[in-house]
């Protein structure tokens, strides 16, 4: 034994008796921890048990450790009623990964049982995706590379609880149904030409209406290649000295997951929104400590710019939700924030305050890596005031006057396509008193077959509509693949409380209509309370109308509209928005509805309309107050040979519109 062994022993004498016989079994098989150990050392137990018992992520664990052993089992019955792998056996797995998470922490005979039992019932299902290469392949893309990295999740935690011929038959079947099938998924990404044609099996065949001719180099380019990319990974490093094909495999994790961080824009932002960046990173970075622990050539932490990750995670945020959560601007598909085990992991890898601050304030404890990898006693540092307004390298402008609940947030969307993106350019969010005054409405459907397919699209946002139509969108035949729309931030600058931008789209527009020539929008938004939108419309050869939406949050009901000549009102029950329209040419507004079943909910919107024009000039002027407030603001937007001159509360500017491009002075 090396001294290094020797300290290592003592460190951890104390905890054998805590942690039972598997524990303490790994440790008389002499495994060193730093070239065996995928997910945890032995000397980190006390720190992870110590995690459960937190405000933070005890409620999680005591969740988790709640349900019966039992459930494992009743889960795995459901699935085999139904062979459904995207549902009941994602669930299986899940159940799974919490039980097992459970026995670390507080180990029983009981639960031991039906973990093995469980893991055994694991290894006969025939295969653990749904996805296949031509018709017999299986590719791993979710859940086959959810088995695989919780399955040995499971063996590392059990350790000598599992037999000499279970670990045998394990990493077999790993290698089989886990590792070759992920290896398939990644390498068709790397190589479209090779693949014979992916598709679903014929349990899931209806699952989606959708073409895959394009989706290995589809999927190769956003976040569905991170999670077979890891799994693979971690899977060739269990794997090595058991199986020849190891090493290709890890080679193959390795330059797939520089793919996979170069997703990240250059300042950290990621294009398929929150949700997705924290898959992502969550995925990818399981492999990145696998591999840093066992064999630690690579330092990962360098691969990419992760602190510009954490302050792209915290520029998203948007106060909280009614119960308590942190909020998002859920720009395309985004529906939450990350889970903290990600900052937590960059918190500790590159000593960074803020990162931690993000694991403790902007994150959501949900996954087994959370309590992994949070580190509680770690020094947490606000947000700095540079990240009150940020245009960042996807053309995503988000500015706020502050970081508690009730302060105003702003997000505006121009940019170029993405996967899981909406036809939303030139569409802006606004939350201000705790109110999400101007939504960006979840739940938009993945299938095109799907009512609520329609929230995907411009008629759903708050942007423009130009002779009934927004701009250019696929029809969903490939999923929610990128589409060829461009819209570009060609001005933006702060002064003091002031932030204001320009965004073209016209680019976007054209792809429908031809008769288009320009579409500009520009915001100015004096924090926290006022805002100032200024729609430029141009056409080519025949007059067109022009519409602009604007749509509150009314998941609860408690949205409430009011129209009148050339203005609104919103209000919800802790805010309200104002809205005074002006114009070079006559406006109405209105309001409505998607048209949408009722069970989906409505989704009522004012709808600024302006009659058919070659160029159309609409200012919309915006101002909140906390509360139901009847009294309208003073808002008012006087004409010139030029431009505009804007007196809307505190802000003073004058816009010059007789120029390609607007020029705004903010007095």
């Amino acid at each position: 034994m090396n001294r290094r062994e020797f300290c290592y022993l003592g460190a951890t004498t104390s905890l054998l008796t805590a942690l039972g016989p598997s524990m303490s079994g790994a440790l008389r098989k002499n495994r060193d921890p730093k070239n065996a150990r995928l997910f945890f050392d032995l000397d980190e137990i006390s720190r992870i048990r110590a995690n459960t018992k937190t405000d933070f992520l005890g409620p999680l664990f005591q969740k988790w450790s709640s349900h019966d052993p039992s459930e494992l089992s009743t889960k795995l019955d459901a699935f085999d009623k139904t062979g459904d792998i995207i549902r009941e056996y994602a669930a299986a797995y899940e159940e799974l990964t919490e039980s097992t998470f459970v026995q670390l922490v507080t180990p029983s005979q009981e639960r031991l049982d039906s973990l093995l039992a469980g893991i055994e019932r694991f290894l006969k299902i025939p295969h653990w995706d749904y996805f296949l290469d031509g018709p017999d392949d299986v590719i791993a893309l979710q859940r086959g590379s959810l088995a695989t990295a919780r399955l040995l999740f499971a063996r590392e935690v059990l350790a000598d609880s599992i037999d000499e011929d279970l670990d045998r038959r394990m990493l077999d079947t790993i290698a089989e149904k886990g590792g070759l099938p992920c290896y398939r998924a990644v390498n068709g990404m790397d190589n479209p030409d090779t693949v014979k044609g992916w598709g679903f099996n014929e349990r899931h065949a209806d699952y989606y209406d959708i073409e895959m001719n394009r989706w290995p180099e589809i999927l190769g380019a956003n976040n569905l290649r991170a999670d077979p990319t890891s799994s693979l990974g971690i899977a060739a490093i269990a794997l090595r000295g058991h199986d020849d094909r190891a090493e290709l495999w890890l080679q193959t994790a390795i330059d797939s997951t520089r793919r996979v961080l170069d997703l990240f824009t250059p300042d950290g932002s990621y294009f398929e929104g929150i949700s997705y960046a924290g898959y992502t990173l969550r995925t990818t970075l399981s492999f990145c400590e696998a591999h840093q622990r066992c064999i630690g050539d690579i330092d990962w932490s360098k691969e990419a710019n992760f602190e510009g990750i954490i302050e792209h995670i915290l520029s998203v945020q948007a106060g909280l939700q009614a119960d308590g959560t942190p909020d998002i601007v859920n720009f395309s598909d985004s529906k939450r924030t990350v889970y903290p085990g990600a900052p937590s992991w960059i918190a500790r890898n590159l000593d960074s305050p803020l990162a931690q601050y993000a694991a403790e304030h902007a994150s959501v404890p949900y996954h087994f890596l959370d309590f992994l990898w949070y580190e509680p006693k770690r020094k947490s540092m606000k947000p700095p005031p540079a990240l009150k307004n940020v245009h960042n390298d996807l053309d995503w402008v988000i500015c706020r006057s502050g970081w508690k609940p009730n302060d105003a947030v702003l997000a505006f969307k121009s940019g170029g396509p993405a996967n899981h993106e909406h036809a939303d350019r030139n569409h802006f969010i606004y939350k201000v008193y705790g109110e999400r005054l101007l939504n960006d409405s979840f739940g938009a459907a993945y299938d095109r077959r799907d009512p609520h397919w329609l929230l995907r699209l411009t008629e759903a946002h708050n942007s423009v509509l130009v002779n009934g139509n927004g701009h250019q969108y696929h029809n969903g035949i490939e999923g929610t693949n990128d589409s060829r729309s461009y819209a570009s931030v060609n001005q933006y600058e702060v002064v003091g409380d002031t932030t204001w931008w320009s965004s073209d789209a016209t680019a976007a527009y054209q792809g429908v209509n031809e008769r288009i020539f320009k579409v500009i929008r520009t915001v100015l938004f004096a924090k926290p309370d006022i805002i100032v939108v200024l729609d430029q419309i141009r056409l080519r050869y025949e007059p067109q109308r022009v519409d602009l939406r604007f749509f509150p949050d009314n998941r609860d009901n408690a949205a409430e509209l009011k129209t009148n000549r050339d203005s609104f009102s919103i209000t919800r029950p802790n805010a309200t928005l104002h809205g005074k329209v002006v114009s070079r040419s006559d406006v109405k507004v209105s309001q409505s509805k998607l048209d949408l079943p009722e069970s989906y909910g409505e989704f009522p919107y004012i709808e600024i309309g302006s009659g058919e024009s070659i160029h159309h000039e609409i200012i919309t002027m915006l101002a909140s107050s906390p509360g139901r407030s009847s009294k309208t603001p003073n808002l008012r937007a006087q004409a010139t040979d030029q431009g505009w001159k804007i007196k809307a509360g505190k802000l003073r500017a004058t816009l010059t519109t007789d120029r390609m491009i607007p020029k705004v002075q903010i007095a």
